[in-house]
């Protein structure tokens, strides 16, 4: 789904299974219980796809380097992308394309490991990216903030050409005259793709265009909402 999904459940299941043997475990515990658990069954997610289903809100998450990440949580105003706070101009929409997202991030961290000169630029580039995300949802420019979507997706299609496909491009390119920007969630390939779009107008139209003639039958929108709670375990 590209939406961070198996990283999730491997939260939800780790939880579960502690809670049933009596073990709480801290967020840090959570977040490195599952890495672990992703390693194992070489599903090679990134360190952070956990963070962003446990905790509640939108943020930023960093972390200094080295051997094991201690992630830092910076939480930033939701409004430009919560629909119910932005008068419904970001989409979520399901492109219908299925894909495993391990092998593009294969690609990916094979690249990093050769140290390939482009990717390594392009790899630079994406770590100054979310702080300028960052602000731009703490000045609530939705303009800015649609640009910037546009751009990380470019730069995921420079770190590796198939995270796109010509029927993401096609859809793109349909969209184009009434959007800020609009990139793939996660790894690429297909999935997710939010789309920022330009007015409340401009976002209905959208939603008539692919209802009308979408790109394949499994294609359709989605409804979403900010999770502000996170992760909670209860016991019926």
């Amino acid at each position: 789904s590209g939406l961070g999904t198996s990283s999730i459940m491997g939260a939800v299941l780790m939880s579960v299974i502690g809670r049933a043997i009596g073990r709480n475990y801290t967020h840090r515990e959570l977040f490195h219980a599952v890495l672990r658990l992703e390693q194992e069954l070489t599903t090679g997610g990134g360190w952070q796809d956990q963070i962003g289903g446990v905790v509640g809100g939108t943020k930023m998450i960093s972390a200094e380097a080295g051997l094991v990440p201690d992630p830092q949580i910076h939480f930033v105003p939701a409004d430009l992308l919560d629909p119910e706070a932005n008068g419904g101009r970001t989409l979520l929409y399901y492109t219908g394309l299925r894909r495993l997202a391990k092998n593009i991030l294969h690609a990916v961290v094979g690249r990093y490991l050769d140290r390939d000169r482009k990717a390594l630029a392009t790899l630079g580039r994406l770590h100054a990216f979310p702080p300028i995300m960052a602000d731009a949802m703490s000045t609530k420019d939705m303009e800015r903030f649609g640009g910037l979507i546009d751009l990380a997706w470019q730069l995921n299609v420079d770190l590796d050409p198939d995270h796109s496909t010509s029927a993401i491009e096609e859809l793109r390119a349909r969209v184009r005259p009434h959007i800020y920007g609009a990139k793939l969630l996660g790894a690429g390939g297909g999935g997710f793709l939010l789309m920022v779009c330009k007015s409340r107008e401009d976002a209905a139209m959208v939603k008539r265009m692919l209802e009308a003639d979408p790109p394949n039958d499994k294609a359709r929108f989605f409804a979403y909402s900010i999770n502000r709670e996170g992760l909670t375990v209860t016991v019926c």
